[in-house]
């Protein structure tokens, strides 16, 4: 089925002048894309300039959005993940010397895993480990597989999407989706970039070069084309398809008025 557009351009979602496009999936929940990030050709410069999340640029550490910890989503995430660090061969992790002995035993071996592997920050949120400056799963310049991440390589030389193995998180970032329920029950998705103030007080020193960065904004396609696979993971295929075909021009929208409030006495 292809997503039904609903209110392809409407302003005052977000910040002013923004349009917006929205779309129902199979579900009949409404997705509400940021059209001024989706159209634009912003794309994740890692290892080609990228100078991270710290408060100070850094370009030759290659660390990027892994210098702290990645948080994970819920419980599945974290056993997904673990079980994939649990098979990660050390050619590939440059800190396998991390990784617990394994027992063959299902529950503790996960058990000592998000032990060894994963902490609980100071909000209670369960995150992986830093190890010498970056998660656990970064791999170091200088390192066999040279900088990034090991789940990422892993994926790759099993020929899977990484964000099969990634938390997801790593695969979500840069894009923010903020889940709201009215009162007749309806979901409405609204999705767009994650600025610096998402951060709230961390953002103060938080360095979000890759999104605020014009040399990020260097991609061949539109980022509704280039995160597809990541807009199909949360939305479903048809809604991503229906937004690129949308940005691209194509198919048939309907405009729709924002709603009007009503004059108090």
């Amino acid at each position: 089925m292809t997503a039904t557009p609903t209110t392809p351009s409407t302003t005052g979602a977000g910040k002013p002048g923004t349009e917006w496009v929205s779309f129902l999936d199979d579900e009949g929940e409404s997705w509400l894309f940021d059209l001024s990030y989706f159209r634009s050709n912003w794309n994740c410069i890692y290892g080609n300039g990228c100078a991270g999340i710290e408060a100070e640029p850094d370009v030759d550490g290659h660390r990027g959005c892994c210098s702290y910890g990645a948080h994970f989503a819920d419980e599945a995430d974290v056993v997904r993940v673990m079980e994939v660090a649990a098979a990660l061969p050390a050619d590939v992790w440059q800190h396998h010397n991390q990784r617990p002995s394994l027992t063959g035993d299902r529950a503790s071996d996960l058990d000592a895993l998000v032990d060894a592997l994963t902490t609980v920050d100071d909000d209670g949120d369960r995150v992986t480990r830093v190890v010498d400056g970056a998660c656990v799963f970064q791999n170091s310049p200088g390192s066999a597989t040279g900088p990034g991440c090991a789940i990422h390589f892993a994926a790759q030389a099993a020929e899977l999407d990484p964000l099969e193995w990634k938390p997801e998180v790593c695969w979500q970032l840069p894009i923010r989706v903020e889940h709201h329920l009215d009162d007749n029950d309806h979901s409405t998705h609204l999705v767009r970039q994650w600025t610096r103030a998402d951060w709230g007080e961390a953002g103060d020193d938080l360095g979000w070069w890759c999104a605020e960065a014009p040399e990020a904004y260097v991609g061949n396609d539109s980022v509704a084309v280039y995160l597809r696979a990541e807009i199909a993971a949360l939305a479903g295929d048809g809604v991503a398809d229906a937004l690129i075909e949308h940005v691209q021009g194509g198919g048939t929208t309907v405009e729709l008025p924002l709603p009007t409030r009503r004059p108090t006495s």
